[in-house]
């Protein structure tokens, strides 16, 4: 791997330094196996990461597929699935004829 490159600022990351306002050679930089993402961040949770993690840890946060993985993991709370509304049709529109004069 090439050398990668952060921005003080933003935080970015990339191997191009030139798309940065303020590049710095960037620490312990790895590629997501999962997604593909360069980033030096050791919390980076993508999509693919999301579906199977089940714990997180109550003392720093981090999230894990196993609960042997953290320090004191508690269990994900999974949203419920929402009931299905079933939506009631408008009543028709009673159109009124206009009387005719005689």
């Amino acid at each position: 791997m090439g050398n990668v490159y952060s921005c003080r600022t933003c935080g970015l990351v990339t191997k191009d330094k030139g798309h940065l306002c303020n590049p710095v050679m960037a620490e312990k930089v790895v590629a997501c196996r999962f997604c593909g993402t360069v980033t030096g961040d050791p919390r980076h949770v993508c999509a693919p990461k999301v579906v199977n993690l089940k714990y997180v840890c109550d003392s720093c946060g981090r999230l894990a597929p196993k609960s042997e993985l953290l320090c004191r993991p508690t269990p994900l709370a999974r949203p419920k699935k929402a009931a299905k509304k079933v939506a009631k049709k408008p009543a028709p529109k009673k159109t009124v004829k206009p009387k005719k004069k005689k």
